[in-house]
């Protein structure tokens, strides 16, 4: 009897395939109902202010291309601002580069709060840089009851300080400038700053073409930065200087510029230990005079008491491969080991080939 029940309750193989097929068949709306099910929903628009997407791209900015922000303390409050980085004046995918800073501060008839934009303004219109600076914030100016430290941009060839100008609680005005420049630094050379003592060096190329030599100046802030008080007109420098990009090159003696030879030997007065000697610059009878005291280089110290020798100006007459003399014109300050350096003394210098190098053979009277 279970044999004929069993029998009975089996499906012919015909109408097995057709309920498998009608099964197919169901699936697939299934299928695409779990994948409509499944789609992400559009992304919710940003709750957070976006300079590139609401200030930049919306055209309210015209001419400009956003570039960089960073967040610093701008104004020594405690809180972070945001310094918007731009492009303006753009030539293909270069231009100059501007700065503004965004604060946020309390609108005094609302009392409510708003993001404020402050310029940074620089001397007769120019940019702040070719590419995107550095930001730091060093104490430069000191002030009696304050510490509000300086802003500082710098690249390679570039140096820019601005500080502030007053409380930046009070109302948001930016006239006058809130952050106003108080240096400004530009070189093909190089600018550096040493945020220790605050000195700024700056290299320029002009004028030793020939030579490929430098000159140097390096200025300090006076009270209130680095341009004279209610001017941009920078400070004199507390020093000025002719020198090698990277020190005295090993070649030196090989030169086949005279002028070198003299920066060399006023840079190596001093220095015991240095290679090449200091006699090595001279020819055998001036290097037998400065061992015997006998020499006139300019200095009005024996030169075992010169720390150092700073030369300020350098100036020659041209040469030839087969020249065989040539005169070098040095400006001269010497720096004693005690006491104040000399002033400026002028020092008039032959030099004769011999074999291939040159050498400093005497001074001629002044």
């Amino acid at each position: 009897m279970n044999k004929g029940l069993n029998h009975r309750n089996r499906l012919p193989k015909a109408s097995l395939f057709a309920a498998r097929l009608a099964c197919a068949a169901i699936l697939p709306p299934l299928l695409l109902l779990t994948a409509c099910s499944t789609t992400p929903t559009p992304t919710p628009p940003a709750k957070t202010i976006s300079f590139s997407e609401d200030i930049f791209a919306r055209g309210f900015l015209p001419g400009k291309t956003y570039l960089d922000i960073k967040r610093e303390d701008t104004d020594s409050d405690g809180q972070l601002e945001w310094v918007v980085f731009y492009r303006f004046d753009q030539v293909g995918g270069g231009g100059p580069v501007a700065a503004l800073i965004y604060d946020v501060v309390l609108d005094p008839e609302s009392q409510l709060p708003i993001v404020y934009p402050y310029k940074l303004r620089t001397p007769d219109q120019n940019y702040l840089a070719q590419d995107i600076p550095e930001l730091s914030l060093v104490d430069i100016v000191k002030e009696d009851s304050l510490t509000r430290k300086e802003l500082v941009f710098s690249t390679d060839t570039e140096l820019v300080f601005f500080r502030l100008t007053r409380d930046p609680s009070g109302p948001p005005v930016d006239n006058p400038p809130l952050y106003r420049c108080i240096g400004f630094f530009r070189s093909d050379g190089g600018v550096r700053f040493n945020p220790e003592n605050h000195r700024v060096t700056v290299t320029s190329r002009a004028g030793y073409e020939r030579s490929q030599l430098v000159t140097r100046r390096e200025f300090e802030p006076i009270a209130d930065g680095y341009f004279l008080t209610n001017t941009t007109t920078l400070v004199s420098p507390v020093e000025s200087r002719v020198d090698f990009p990277e020190g005295i090159p090993s070649t030196i003696l090989d030169t086949p510029y005279p002028e070198k030879i003299v920066l060399a030997f006023y840079q190596t007065l001093g220095k015991s230990d240095a290679k090449p000697s200091l006699y090595e610059y001279l020819s055998t009878q001036a290097a037998t005079e400065l061992m015997q005291g006998k020499l006139r280089y300019g200095s009005p110290l024996p030169f075992t008491q010169i720390q150092r020798a700073i030369v300020q100006e350098l100036s020659y007459y041209p040469t030839q491969e087969d020249s065989k003399a040539a005169l070098v014109i040095a400006k001269v300050i010497f720096q004693p080991k005690e006491g104040a350096p000399s002033s400026l003394i002028e020092v008039r210098w032959r030099l004769i080939r011999v074999g291939t190098q040159w050498k400093m053979d005497y001074a001629e009277p002044g």
